[in-house]
């Protein structure tokens, strides 16, 4: 390997490592030297280039750099779609320079889906395997539908772990029932609660296959046909709430960091995903009042947010608010990591409650809180509004209470509760 060689490949490493995945964190983008590139994720060959006058451009690379356009009129969800049509007019035959040509004279994807369709250059269409299918919907729709993060890496992992190669490699208008059925009737028996999802993904897949016109049938099993009777789920590992007080007092002898322990502490009292609470900013609280407020979700990237997606509030109890204010440092989140500059990790407020008991986890501390607070009267609809629980059935369409003020009396109660001062009114 020549020295040229090798600087174009350590260049392209270089680059690989560098990632803008959301349209925020390439607007928030302060580019400080000429031709900075950056991936745009999903392995897809999406890249987003910088210049010194702030000016960003989408490419693709393919054997060579292909623009695509100019953000912010361009953006990430349609340079995405580009890359894929991109992909798909090259497998059908296409040239680089027949690409660059089209999109030349392109103002949407659909506009250049079009052209490619129309202009007969997917001539091998239905050559389409399944494999080629998947990750064509996987990469368009995956952005648009997942929240980032497991939601959004769960298909693809499960494509390759579970679906057999020989599936992934028939051609999508040649797969039949009998390709389906038995890998997805033995996935039942071995891993039920990911079998269901596994056979919603392969669904979809087959929709967007007839969708773009490979295909007229939908060739997967309802559910229905596999008769595997479900087996008895494991909750959450969880401490009774009688040991509750316990754990509150013990961290505070530990040697954790003060933003670990009072992470751990936030868990135990708020009851909320491990994930909302480690990503909690001081943007969000209001210092005066003791409030953080959890924003509505806007878009399936932003982390840190409620499941549901609805704006949140927790009012702190004053006693833990007033450690919380001492504890604030320079950085923007409420409990900053003491290695790094980014925030305490979920694994470091878990391997602190099992130095406790081995079996606890953090997504537990719900079930211990609802237990305790179901034992003192409170009523479930409450605690599944505490807790981020989604409301069914006719709580669904009239529980539009707000619940704020429960909401705040409950976690003080909880609060008199950890810390031993707690007295049940009858």
């Amino acid at each position: 390997m020549n020295i040229q060689t090798q600087l174009y490949i350590n260049c392209i490493c270089d680059i690989m490592t560098k990632q803008l995945t959301t349209d925020v964190s390439i607007r928030k983008w302060v580019i400080r030297k000429d031709n900075e590139t950056y991936s745009c994720g999903n392995r897809s060959g999406l890249y987003v280039r910088g210049y010194l006058n702030q000016k960003k451009c989408f490419y693709w690379r393919a054997k060579t750099w292909v623009k695509l356009g100019e953000y912010p009129d361009m953006s990430l969800a349609s340079a995405r779609e580009y890359v894929l049509f991109c992909k798909r007019g090259l497998s059908g035959g296409l040239r680089i320079s027949d690409i660059s040509d089209l999109l030349s004279s392109t103002n949407s994807p659909e506009n250049f889906y079009d052209k490619i369709v129309n202009g007969n250059t997917l001539q091998n269409k239905k050559s389409a395997t399944y494999d080629d299918v998947f990750k064509e919907w996987y990469e368009l729709k995956a952005p648009q539908l997942m929240q980032d993060g497991p939601s959004r890496r769960r298909p693809l992992s499960m494509h390759e772990k579970w679906v057999p190669p020989e599936l992934k490699q028939k051609q999508i208008h040649l797969v039949e029932r009998q390709d389906i059925f038995p890998f997805m009737d033995r996935m039942f028996v071995d891993a039920f609660s990911s079998a269901g999802k596994q056979l919603g993904y392969i669904r979809r897949v087959f929709e967007y296959a007839i969708n773009i016109g490979l295909i007229k049938n939908n060739p997967v099993p309802p559910r229905i046909a596999f008769e595997v009777e479900r087996p008895k789920q494991k909750p959450h590992g969880y401490l009774q709430y009688a040991q509750l007080p316990d754990l509150w007092d013990w961290i505070e002898g530990r040697d954790h960091c003060e933003h670990t322990k009072l992470a751990m502490k936030t868990v135990m009292l708020t009851g909320h995903r491990i994930s909302v609470i480690v990503k909690a900013k001081w943007s969000h609280i209001d210092e005066a009042k003791g409030v953080w407020t959890i924003p509505e979700r806007q878009d399936k990237t932003s982390d840190g947010l409620m499941k549901s997606g609805r704006e949140f509030q927790v009012t702190f109890p004053a006693p833990f608010f007033e450690r919380l204010l001492k504890s604030k440092s320079d950085s923007e989140f409420v409990f900053p990591s003491p290695s790094t500059q980014g925030h305490v990790s979920a694994n470091a407020t878990l391997k602190g409650f099992k130095n406790f008991e081995t079996h606890i986890t953090n997504h537990g501390f719900r079930n211990s809180l609802v237990t305790w607070a179901r034992s003192v009267g409170y009523p479930d609809y409450i605690l599944d509004f505490y807790i981020d629980h989604s409301l069914h059935g006719l709580h669904k369409s009239y529980r539009r209470e707000d619940l704020r003020n429960e909401c705040a009396k409950l976690t003080n109660e909880i609060y008199q509760y950890l810390t031993g001062n707690y007295d049940k009114k009858d």
